[in-house]
Order: structure tokens, then sequence, then C-alpha cells
């Protein structure tokens, strides 16, 4: 079955946790010698009642999130023509299941930041739903505790 894994999806939030999912994510596209699909999706603030602001912060996440992809594509992927970066604005859950669908996804591979109780609650986990949602097979990078 892993052999068939040719079309791998890492969402980052750029979080410690993230990066470590995506270093693994690189790992295991290169050994099987598939594609590795870097996505970063700016999540919208429905808080703010000004649509001018919220225009300009979603500008500048967008430009700051597609330098940072592109340094990561070339610094640590090699500028490799297997690597796809793409930022993308919305709700991460539904632009991700999007995102896998459109491009035939084989496997999802993110990390869990493992908050537990109220934050859990009042957070919600993008991992969890993203198991639910996914037209795929989703992997969770635990981080080791120490």
């Amino acid at each position: 079955m892993i052999q068939t894994l040719k079309k791998i999806l890492a969402p980052i939030d750029f979080s410690e946790y993230s990066m470590e999912a995506l270093r693994g994510a690189m790992e295991l596209a290169k050994d099987l010698d598939g594609e590795l699909h870097i996505v970063h999706v700016v999540a919208p603030h429905f808080a703010l009642l000004d649509k001018m602001r919220e225009q300009a912060r979603e500008t500048l996440m967008l430009e700051e999130a597609e330098e940072e992809l592109a340094r990561i594509r070339k610094d640590d992927c090699g500028n490799s023509a297997k690597v796809f970066t793409q930022v993308i604005v919305g709700p991460p859950v539904p632009k991700l299941v999007e995102y896998a669908t459109q491009h035939q996804i084989d496997l999802i591979l993110l990390a869990t930041h493992g908050r537990t109780g109220i934050e859990h609650l009042m957070i919600g986990s993008v991992t969890e739903k993203l198991v639910r949602a996914a037209p795929c097979s989703v992997l969770v990078f635990r981080r080791r505790k120490l």
C-alpha cells in the first residue's frame, strides 16, 4: 500500500510542530519518489468588522506565507520539481479537503498541537476535523516527548 503513495500533502502553519511534520513528509516523499504538496491556509478573521483592514491583513499574510514557502522549497527541498507550494485563504478544513480532492492527494501528513481540555474545546482541532473529512488517508504526526 505504501508504494501507491505518490502525492503527499503537508499542510503547515509554520509552527514548530508543523515544521517537524513537514520534515517527515519530505523524507517520505523522497523515499517514495513522490510529489510533496506544501499548503498554508490563511484563515479569515470574521470578528473584524472593518473589511478593508481584514483584506490588508489577508494580503500581508498571503505575501509572508508565499515568501516562506518559496524559501522552504528552495532551501529545504532543493527547488525540486516534485515539490509544490500554495497559499490559500479560507476556512482551513474545507480548503484542505478541496485541495486534496483537486490534486488527487494520496496522503495528508500533518501535526497535532496536542491541545486538550477546554483549550481543545474552544479552538477545535483542524487535525481531528480533517481526519473525518479528508478524501484520502491522513497520517497524524505527534511530537515525541523528551
